[in-house]
Order: structure tokens, then C-alpha cells, then sequence
């Protein structure tokens, strides 16, 4: 089995607890909204600005606008940012896991879905730095899982794509990983997890 250089962390789901479900009721409520009318405006926004394409006063324009909701139309503040630090929280054990690999040694990065307000909410609730990548969708242009996302990673880590170890909590996204050659698992539980590590001589 080829040696693992560098441990890829995807961030919501893994590194950090949470859903966007909790984003859309908390919505919902706060702005008198039918929740099921929130969710498909919402999903069919997301991609927008999870790759950069749109920003969050934009966002919640064009949803306020659907949704017939001038109060959601004019918001001038980060609801992503208030909502995101309310019912986020760490995986610690995920945390630990990661420094304690780049503490031997393996580099260890960043691989998400996400846009500017979440991102910075995490790093608000704790230190990235010891992630030498931050391979983030909103920079990036792109969303897993796109092959595209993983074909830039493949071209701008130092390592071959055979050394990757890439961790999701999506099981296509996982997939997708894995049909463009790097080798990725699901994340269920962090005994699990730890099992697949194992295999891998990771730890």
C-alpha cells in the first residue's frame, strides 16, 4: 500500500458539527417563511455562493425576492455568520486527529463545500493554521463533487494524488474522490474512521 503524505478534511459534517437544516428553521422562524419554500429557494442558491459566483447580501436578495419577503430582501446583516456560530460546534476528537497527524509529520488540509461567513465562524471557534491547505469551494470555483474541485487539488498539492487520504461525510462526494484516484472514505463515527487510519499506516 502506497504511504499517505497528506490527510484532506472536508469541514461541515466533519470537523465541525453541523447542518443547514438548523440555518433554514432558525429562517424560517425568525422571518415568518414556509420552510419547505425556504429549502428549495435556498439548495437551488447555495452552489452560487459556495463557489463565489454571489455573496450573502445577494443571496438572501434573491430568495427574499422568490419568497416575497422584503424584510429578507433588504437584510443588511450575516445571517450565515449569526445562525453559524448559534448551533455550531466542534468535532474535537476530529480536531485532535488532524494535529496530531501534522505532529508526525503528514500534512493535513482543508477540502469544502463552503462560503466566506461559515468559514470564518470555524476559524472564530478554532485555529486552522495547522492546515497547510485550505482548499475552499468559494475560491475555487467549483463544488464537490465536481471532478473539477478534485482535479485542482491533484494540481496544487505538492504530493502525487496517490499519496491522498481525502475524509467526507458525503458518500458522493467520496465517490467522486475516489473515480478521480484518490483514495477517500466515508465518515460515520471516529472509531471507524480510526480503523480506516490504521489500515493506511496512518496511525
Amino acid at each position: 500500500m502506497v504511504n499517505i503524505s497528506c490527510v484532506l478534511f472536508d469541514l461541515g459534517g466533519v470537523i465541525v458539527n453541523w447542518h443547514n437544516s438548523w440555518l433554514i428553521q432558525d429562517v424560517s422562524d425568525e422571518f415568518q417563511l414556509q420552510k419547505e419554500k425556504l429549502s428549495k429557494e435556498f439548495y437551488k442558491n447555495l452552489p452560487k455562493i459556495a463557489t463565489g459566483k454571489i455573496n450573502e447580501k445577494e443571496l438572501w436578495h434573491m430568495i427574499g425576492k422568490e419568497l416575497e419577503s422584503k424584510k429578507l430582501m433588504n437584510l443588511n446583516e450575516s445571517l450565515l455568520d449569526r445562525i453559524f456560530q448559534k448551533h455550531c460546534s466542534l468535532n474535537n476528537s476530529m480536531i485532535n486527529l488532524s494535529k496530531k497527524l501534522s505532529q508526525k509529520g503528514i500534512t493535513v488540509g482543508i477540502l469544502s463545500n463552503t462560503e466566506p461567513a461559515s468559514y470564518s465562524a470555524i476559524e472564530k471557534l478554532t485555529s486552522l493554521d495547522h492546515f497547510e491547505y485550505k482548499f475552499l469551494s468559494y475560491n475555487i470555483g467549483h463544488l464537490k463533487p465536481n471532478p473539477e474541485i478534485y482535479h485542482h487539488v491533484i494540481d496544487n498539492v505538492q504530493f502525487p494524488k496517490e499519496e491522498l487520504f481525502f475524509i467526507d461525510d458525503i458518500k458522493s462526494n467520496v465517490e467522486s474522490a475516489r473515480s478521480e484516484g484518490i483514495d477517500s472514505v466515508q465518515y460515520t463515527s471516529h472509531n471507524e474512521l480510526l480503523k480506516e487510519c490504521q489500515i493506511r499506516n496512518i496511525i
